[in-house]
């Protein structure tokens, strides 16, 4: 009885090792053509299956796959993969991840690109078919959040921003198929669509550059002018010098608009100066007419530079405007001086009295009296004839050798032709206007002369 169990357990062993080894060599035949465990190809699981099975599956998950299409807006649109007719493109890349593996490569988890091939056509069909492609209903372009007036708060604000959807029909064809053939099931296209402004309501240096702008639009700057009226600079002006920069940026641009604003001033501000006053030799001091329309004008350089600090100090204020210097007549060091009551001609350089002189001038008579008032030099030439009408209607013609006129046709020069200068000549026989002088006079006068230098008649 034992012998006969010995043998039947012996012909187990030898039945057992003989399945083991059969085993053993239908294991090494299988996964010698199969991929190891756990290995994932574009996200479905190949552990133990051959290319051909692999090819079978990879292609039935992708066609039985729900293909789901995400646009802006939270529009969704989901479609079989079979209506794509997706097919593995070709079984060499299977073959490439084999072999890898059997040259002990560890690596499990595999991302192909353009792993399948796809029917160019239904995905064209399919997306024309889309709403969301018709009508425009994706052009809208992203529109930025941006500074908006409050009226009633006198202050800006910030203007939401718009989200956008525009999305080319062609770019969303050539990712879709780009998608499909890396295997995706999931199309996000969002991701290649203007959805997102460059500046929204809620970037903190957004934020900054409105309360920046706030700031400076809350500031009140009053002007008191010359003649008792106010000029007032506020937000209903400044409201208007919002813009933005090279960076895209928002500011108040006080280099632009500030200028402009002083212009503004000048224009009202300047006034008419009526008289002036001036040390007359031999009497003192006496008011004089300026003759020509003079004006004060105020100093735009000072009044820019002041108003600038002004708002960015975010400072209220009243000011008076900045005029430049007014002109001083009582501290003349370098003139020509013509008392028409006395018919004389004085000339000053550096404070010294080189030419005290008689004159004749205007004929008073005969309505040619000359204009008193502060001028300049015009020009100055030598050996000319004068020409013009007389009282009567007749011409004349006077050659000169100094001829300096300062007030259109009226001048200095020498007058040859007369005997005697001074007195009351000037009230019968004097000239058209001109100031008739002494040759040598004229000729002094001549020498030191210009345009800077004023002539003053009283």
């Amino acid at each position: 009885m034992k012998r006969q169990t010995d043998k039947i357990l012996t012909i187990a062993i030898v039945i057992g090792i003989i399945i083991i080894f059969i085993g053993f060599i239908i294991a090494r035949i299988y996964i010698k053509d199969s991929f190891q465990y756990e290995t994932i190809i574009n996200g479905i699981d190949c552990s133990f299956l051959n290319i051909n099975d692999s090819k079978k599956k990879l292609e039935t998950n992708m066609n039985n796959a729900k293909i789901k299409l995400i646009f802006a807006e939270e529009k969704e649109y989901t479609r079989l993969g079979a209506y794509f007719n997706i097919q593995l493109d070709n079984t060499n890349v299977l073959k490439d991840i084999l072999l890898e593996q059997k040259n002990k490569s560890n690596k499990k988890i595999y991302n192909m690109q353009n792993l399948y091939k796809i029917d160019e056509q239904k995905v064209k069909e399919y997306l024309y078919s889309l709403a969301i492609f018709s009508n425009g209903n994706s052009d809208k372009e992203p529109i930025n959040a941006y500074l908006n007036w409050n009226e009633e708060k006198k202050e800006f604000y910030i203007e939401k921003e718009v989200l956008g959807n525009k999305l080319n029909i062609d770019d969303a064809y050539n990712y879709m198929l780009t998608s499909l053939r890396n295997g995706k099931t999931i199309i996000d296209f969002r991701e290649i669509t203007d959805i997102t402004p460059e500046i929204t309501a809620n970037n903190l240096e957004f934020k900054k550059q409105m309360e920046e702008i706030n700031s400076i639009v809350s500031t009140t700057i009053e002007y008191k002018l010359y003649d008792g009226t106010a000029y007032t600079l506020n937000y209903k002006k400044m409201k208007n010098w919002i813009s933005r920069n090279k960076n895209n940026e928002y500011i108040i641009d006080l280099d632009k608009n500030v200028p402009k604003f002083v212009n503004e001033i000048a224009k009202k501000s300047e006034y008419e100066l009526i008289s002036t006053k001036f040390n007359a030799t031999g009497i003192g001091e006496i008011k004089i007419s300026f003759g020509r329309k003079t004006y004060a004008k105020i100093d735009k350089e000072k009044e820019i530079d002041r108003l600038k600090k002004q708002l960015k100090n975010k400072e209220n204020a009243s000011l008076e405007v900045i005029y430049k210097p007014l002109p001083n007549y009582t501290n003349l060091k370098t003139y020509i001086e013509l008392d028409l009551s006395r018919q004389r001609v004085w000339m000053y350089v550096d404070g010294e009295c080189i030419l005290n002189t008689p004159c004749v001038t205007g004929n008073v008579s005969q309505g040619y009296s000359t204009p008193v008032g502060i001028y300049y030099l015009t020009y100055k030439t030598m050996n000319t004839t004068l020409e013009g009408y007389n009282y009567d209607g007749s011409t004349y013609s006077s050659p000169v050798t100094y001829w300096m006129p300062f007030n259109g046709g009226i001048g200095f020069h020498d007058a040859t032709w007369r005997g005697s200068f001074g007195g009351n000549i000037y009230m019968t026989n004097g000239s058209h206007g001109c100031v008739n002088l002494p040759y040598w006079a004229a000729s002094t006068i001549y020498t030191y002369i210009n345009s800077s230098i004023p002539i003053i008649i009283y």
